[in-house]
């Protein structure tokens, strides 16, 4: 018995995939709704792992994690971001999936089992490299976008310090900051206080747990549109699985503890 009432959300849009040649007119619609839509999902596809440890990660210090995705993330080139707006109050979401160009997977670095794995997925690596999104006029446009006003936004994640990581290392123009510290203080400054993490939410929600898949399945939210593992589809399930445990777990908010907790690099 399913723990959970089935809810199936309604959404005026489908996933919108970005290109270089639609990526001015798609963000000209962003700057529209970004004042009326307060919840941001994010979600990334990228390479892989290039870094690992011998030990588990839990095994770690909170600056031995961001050390490790420090790594990973300078070392690697980002292929797909999803980005879902939405609003708590109603089921009205819009979708986009960006395509960026720069990654080749003959020379570029990655966990080749990753790669493979993206492309039995549906993600069209050629495509990408010759139509795809130039990562430098990406972050000029999502600077104007208006959604870094921090002021009564929610970001939201699952499993999410590689998302935000990418995001941020466009937006720099730059490698990541040098230690955790510094790290959580531009998420602060990018994406102000309101930063929530699904998959560490949900450890608080009794009879949730497992992957983004897994969780939705057990509170019956149904994958709108897209498939699994590309970045679209990904940050609309996130949005729909945020929002349906705030309605039966945070009813009153979301304690203080749960921000800006970021897939294990700082437990608070």
């Amino acid at each position: 018995m399913a723990l959970f009432h089935h809810a199936k959300p309604s959404h005026a849009m489908v996933i919108r995939p970005v290109y270089e040649h639609n990526l001015e007119k798609e963000f000209a619609i962003i700057r529209k709704v970004a004042v009326s839509y307060r919840c941001v999902a994010i979600d990334t596809e990228f390479p892989g792992l290039v870094y690992r440890t011998a030990s588990h990660p839990r095994f770690l210090s909170p600056e031995q994690r961001y050390a490790l995705v420090k790594a990973n993330v300078d070392s690697l080139k980002l292929i797909q971001l999803g980005l879902t707006l939405s609003n708590m109050n109603n089921g009205d979401a819009i979708t986009w999936e960006f395509n960026f160009r720069g990654f080749d997977p003959k020379i570029d670095a990655q966990d080749p089992e990753s790669v493979e794995f993206l492309e039995s997925n549906g993600i069209d690596f050629l495509k990408n490299y010759t139509q795809g999104v130039d990562r430098e006029r990406f972050a000029e446009l999502f600077w104007s976008s208006g959604l870094l006003t921090k002021f009564n936004r929610t970001w939201i994640t699952f499993h999410g310090t590689y998302d935000l990581a990418f995001l941020i290392k466009m937006l720099s123009h730059d490698g990541l900051p040098d230690n955790m510290r510094k790290f959580l203080y531009r998420v602060t400054c990018y994406f102000g206080f309101d930063v929530f993490d699904v998959k560490h939410l949900s450890k608080s929600c009794n009879g949730l747990y497992g992957s983004l898949e897994n969780v939705a399945k057990i509170l019956n939210i149904d994958r709108i549109a897209g498939q699994a593992h590309q970045a679209g589809s990904d940050s609309l399930l996130i949005s729909d699985v945020y929002k349906k445990m705030q309605k039966i777990f945070f009813k009153n908010g979301i304690e203080w503890r749960h921000t800006s907790i970021l897939c294990g690099i700082q437990e608070l």
